[in-house]
């Protein structure tokens, strides 16, 4: 969500920033900008800079991204392959580049502005659709970043959202080329077409013992039975070391008066906020609003409505400073606060219906707190036991040993896969907070000792290695019913192949659809216009893709969308779109033409800048994020 938040780029930005300094990086040669240096900067574009935190920060998320792509975790090795150390990079220096464009034309946002945009983004309100002061809080806690770096990060890119917007205006896409974009991409045809099953192949004769020999020597892959391991694991977490935990009512009751403001419902007021630019202007709007002038005057004046000033009712803790907290919560109700500057300006508070405190009782929260406070005991205590626990692997204690002693259980998994699967294929029920395990019973071998690892709920899970099966290429005797399948499928497909390629070139030859047809027995059967992004379960991606570079009357071959039969195409019609100047379809054409241009321009005008004020990367610092050997 911070990633959305910091960012604070329209949608026509975040489509095109991803991409702009791997152009650049493409223009240049990466090597001729990747240099090393000292300091905390990962990166520096011109002035700005791209302190290790941050692209620490930033890596993490794009593994994570990528990772949820591919379905499975990806390791530092796997990650610096697919490339995601740069697109990390290309991310942050592309922003920088904006930045340092931006300062050095002098563009600016006011407080009331970063304000209004702070309160009404959808990912910082409640139930009720107001600004939360606590939701704001832990996205702040949950990413790291204090509360002046959030409004300095938005500012900043409310910014770069100005520059682009300059950058792009007054572009159009010119109709000759939405035209022809529109041409293209909704032109359908018209084809006739006949199924061709496998059947039409006929009976396929048995190889002799050499043919089979070689197709099971040269598909031996297909043949060949996984690497499988047995691995033991131990999970130690919080509520497994609350349950030895015994606490006094004394001492519960005592946490609770220390603690009873936890429970205790606070005072809530309803609130509205008005910001201003300046104290001066603050006060002579406050002045205005006691004197009489309504306040939809006031508010309609700054561009606002009335909804933007509503944070509704809100406690102390959710306001977004302690000062201004005091100020709201210092007046009566049906009154005005004086003005109080906060991080956004000058504010001043109205005040409406107030609901008082509600202290909590004993009672009402024993039960609660004591699984507090037991967990809290646990979570201090669990290093230490970890530790302890590693002292005694050194000292040659098994897992199981441990294990016992500690009071918990040693699970194993015996002959799973790298994918967590049986070798014949069966999924094996893995646990789903333990998302590593797999990875790294897979990157360590047997009776190695593998360091402790986090898990998802702040404590730590220990994994071995007990045994390896490797990976063995079945005997031929023991699949040669499969291997003659296989070989026997692979000889049908050929013959179909080259029996469509024949009735294709006798097609293009000039013989009729319906002769050729009438030969199998068929009818030639008629497609209503197909797009050229048709997929269905007769036509397949890649049957479409050849009946459309195929030339009106010609013939044509590919696979169905689902099964072993291939198509038999002839290209009946090619029916060119018409599309009015003013239907919602050309305008949606003419709005992605217009979007690839402003992203071009972009591209070109960030490439260009990086060229004028020089980029630097750091590759020394980016190493111990990465895990990469410099030396490479």
């Amino acid at each position: 969500m911070l990633d959305s938040m910091r960012s604070a780029a329209s949608g026509f930005l975040g489509k095109a920033i991803i991409g702009v300094l791997v152009v650049a990086f493409a223009v240049w040669g990466i090597a001729d900008i990747f240099t090393g240096f000292g300091g905390d900067t990962v990166a520096q574009v011109g002035d700005e800079e791209i302190d290790l935190p941050t692209f620490d920060r930033e890596f993490r998320v794009e593994v994570d991204r990528f990772s949820q792509r591919i379905g499975q975790p990806l390791t530092l090795e796997q990650a610096r392959a697919f490339g995601v150390d740069r697109s990390a990079l290309s991310r942050l220096v592309s922003v920088a580049t904006l930045d340092a464009a931006a300062k050095e034309i002098g563009l600016a946002v006011g407080d009331e502005a970063v304000a209004l945009d702070i309160m009404t983004d959808e990912n910082l309100q409640g139930a009720f659709g107001r600004f939360d002061r606590e939701i704001f809080r832990q996205t702040l806690r949950a990413n790291g970043i204090s509360e002046e770096r959030f409004i300095e990060q938005r500012r900043k890119g409310m910014v770069r959202e100005q520059l682009v917007d300059a950058i792009s205006a007054g572009v159009a896409a010119p109709e000759s080329i939405v035209d022809v974009v529109a041409r293209f991409q909704d032109e359908t045809r018209v084809a006739g077409y006949i199924i061709l099953p496998p059947s039409l192949v006929g009976d396929i004769a048995e190889p002799d013992e050499e043919t089979l020999r070689t197709f099971y020597q040269a598909g031996a892959s297909a043949f060949t039975l996984p690497e499988t391991r047995d691995i033991s694991f131990m999970v130690l977490e919080p509520e497994d070391i609350t349950q030895t935990m015994t606490i006094s009512d004394e001492d519960l009751q005592a946490a609770y008066e220390q603690r009873r403001g936890e429970y205790d419902v606070p005072e809530r007021r309803e609130v509205e906020q008005v910001t201003f630019g300046s104290e001066e202007a603050a006060k002579e709007a406050l002045a205005k609003l006691r004197s009489g002038t309504a306040t939809e005057e006031i508010v309609k004046e700054l561009g606002l409505t009335m909804e933007d000033i509503e944070l509704g009712t809100v406690s102390r803790a959710e306001m977004l400073s302690p000062d201004l907290a005091e100020a709201a919560f210092s007046v009566e109700s049906n009154s005005w606060s004086e003005p109080v500057k906060g991080p956004l300006g000058w504010s001043i508070f109205h005040v409406g219906e107030i609901s008082p405190a509600k202290p909590s009782t004993y009672e009402e929260v024993k039960d609660d707190l004591r699984r507090k406070i037991e967990l809290e005991l646990a979570q201090e205590q669990i290093y230490d036991i970890q530790n302890n626990i590693e002292d005694a692997r050194a000292g040659g204690e098994t897992l199981a040993d441990i294990a016992a002693r500690y009071n918990l259980t040693l699970r194993e998994i015996d002959g799973v896969t790298e994918d967590g699967k049986t070798r014949q294929g069966a999924d094996v029920e893995m646990p789903e907070d333990l998302p590593n395990l797999l990875e790294t019973a897979y990157a360590n071998g047997v009776g190695e000792q593998i360091p402790p690892l986090a898990t998802s709920r702040q404590g730590y899970y220990w994994v071995q290695v007990d045994a390896v099966t490797p990976a063995e290429v079945q005997p031929l005797d023991d699949v040669r019913e499969r291997v003659l399948e296989l070989w026997k499928e692979t000889r049908r497909t050929a013959e179909l192949q080259a029996l469509a390629e024949k009735l294709a070139e006798r097609g293009n030859a000039g013989e009729s659809f319906e002769k050729i047809a009438g030969e199998y027995g068929r009818s030639v059967l008629a497609t209503p216009g197909i797009g050229r992004n048709s997929r269905n379960d007769t036509f397949s991606r890649t049957a479409v893709t050849k009946l459309f570079a195929t030339p009106e009357g010609g013939f044509t071959w590919g696979p169905v969308g689902v099964g072993d039969s291939l198509l038999l195409m002839q290209v009946k019609e090619i029916r060119e779109p018409d599309l009015a100047k003013d239907s919602s379809r050309y305008r949606e054409i003419a709005a992605n033409v217009r979007d690839s241009i402003q992203a071009d321009m972009l591209q070109v005008f960030v490439t260009g800048y990086q060229r004028e004020i020089g980029v630097e990367v750091n590759t020394g610092l980016i190493a111990q994020v990465t895990g990469a050997d410099v030396a490479q």
